[in-house]
């Protein structure tokens, strides 16, 4: 009796490891779970679309719902991850937009925690730091987003890179309005140049990047007329 027992006990094991490696026990293969992961992308690609349509409304609720989505359904953490990050970044975008700063904030944090290379959350939080008067955050935020994507364009993203069909631009805010973000940051918190030494911490290398290293630092007064000027150049191209 008791080899018996030992027998069943061992062949429980087996089919019990074979369940969980295939799908954990739920008897969801890898072909769909690729499949859910593919259709909770494609959401996040339409929610960001009605958001483009201008339906701010019908877009937070889109987003809210796909981060429920991908919370419940099967898939990757890294994919299910992602797209929360997505959701929770749109949902910050459209606070940002709705001038809900402490809203949009959360949201960022939360975009950034679940996926720590989203640049666009990081450079969404960065304007919504840089609104509320948090100057070294924002320059933190930005610097960031800078450093994971140096062409960073929110017009262009794509969840996949080799995949066009997962788009999710929005807007038409990229690196240079970071640069920029960076100089105004940075012109209040004091640090206007630093000729001394390379570093692009100041608002006068951040003007110097903006205009392809015409510009050369001579005080306060000329750095704040420079980044006007070109702040005035990104709105009239916005």
């Amino acid at each position: 009796m008791k080899v018996a027992i030992s027998k069943w006990f061992f062949l429980s094991l087996s089919v019990t490891f074979l369940l969980v490696a295939c799908g954990g026990g739920s008897g969801v293969g890898p072909t769909e779970v690729k499949k859910r992961e593919d259709e909770l992308k494609k959401e996040i690609r339409v929610d960001w679309e009605t958001y483009e349509a201008g339906d701010l409304q019908g877009a937070l609720g889109a987003f809210q719902q796909t981060l429920l989505n991908a919370a419940t359904k099967s898939g990757t953490e890294s994919i299910r991850n992602q797209v929360m990050s997505e959701a929770q970044n749109g949902i910050g975008w459209i606070y940002f937009k709705t001038q809900s700063l402490d809203s949009a904030s959360v949201a960022f944090n939360e975009a950034t925690k679940l996926n720590r290379r989203n640049e666009d959350a990081w450079a969404g939080w960065a304007g919504v730091a840089l609104a509320n008067k948090r100057y070294s955050d924002a320059a933190r935020y930005a610097d960031q987003a800078l450093s994971i994507e140096p062409d960073y364009n929110s017009a262009t993203r794509s969840l996949d890179d080799d995949d066009n069909s997962m788009l999710v631009g929005h807007d038409n805010f990229d690196a240079r309005h970071l640069r920029l973000l960076l100089a105004e940051a940075y012109f209040h918190l004091g640090r206007y140049s630093a000729a001394e030494r390379s570093d692009p911490k100041n608002a006068a290398a951040q003007v110097r990047l903006l205009r392809n290293n015409q510009f050369a630092y001579i005080d306060p007064g000329k750095l704040l007329e420079a980044i006007s000027i070109e702040a005035q150049k990104l709105h009239d191209n916005f």
